[in-house]
């Protein structure tokens, strides 16, 4: 998910209450004074940073993904590669599916969320594909991991359908079942053949 400005370090309090007005309000119903004031700045400063509202809630959700990922590596235990990459896989997948600013999105506006679903990866899914990918390499140097060029993406696309189904999996009760399968799933695909491991 990629906003088409690149936002700096003093652009951070627009960014914050970017996500506290998409939480209370949604994306359509944001607006740039709603963002300005909140973040004590002109209107006029908000456009010179940010463009658009959609670029400022593009580059918030990058900022949301950034922040949930480097905190999920940070807490990541030592292992082995395959062992890192499933804990990052399924911590990050429980990050988002508590996601305040994601839940706004996907229950008010999910017709937001639609092309960086069917159409492409923004910058937000890019965050995370270098990190699979990172994580992968390892397990693969270290030989505890079976993968090809596809496998990060996969993972994502995984990853992803089971946050986003958050909402739907909680009104069951399946979310955690869900996600304990995909993490039995994950070690068994990334598993090399043969080792058992």
């Amino acid at each position: 998910m990629q906003s088409q400005r690149t936002s700096g370090a003093g652009d951070e309090k627009l960014l914050l209450a970017t996500r506290d007005a998409v939480i209370m309000h949604g994306v359509r119903r944001t607006t740039a004074n709603d963002i300005a004031e909140r973040a004590g700045l002109s209107r006029m400063t908000f456009y010179r940073r940010m463009g658009s509202v959609e670029n400022a809630v593009l580059a918030t959700l990058t900022r949301e993904f950034r922040t949930a990922a480097t905190g999920v590596r940070v807490a990541s235990p030592s292992g082995t590669g395959r062992e890192q990459l499933v804990h990052f896989a399924i911590s990050s997948v429980r990050v988002f599916a508590t996601s305040e600013l994601l839940a706004s999105i996907a229950e008010r506006d999910p017709e937001f969320l639609i092309p960086y679903i069917t159409d492409r990866f923004g910058a937000s899914q890019q965050l995370l594909l270098d990190e699979l990918d990172s994580l992968i390499s390892a397990g693969l140097a270290d030989g505890s991991v079976e993968a090809t060029g596809a496998t990060a993406a996969t993972v994502l696309l995984a990853l992803q359908g089971v946050a986003l189904s958050a909402r739907l999996l909680g009104k069951t009760g399946g979310f955690e079942s869900t996600v304990n399968e995909l993490e039995k799933m994950l070690t068994r695909h990334l598993t090399p053949q043969g080792t058992g491991a």
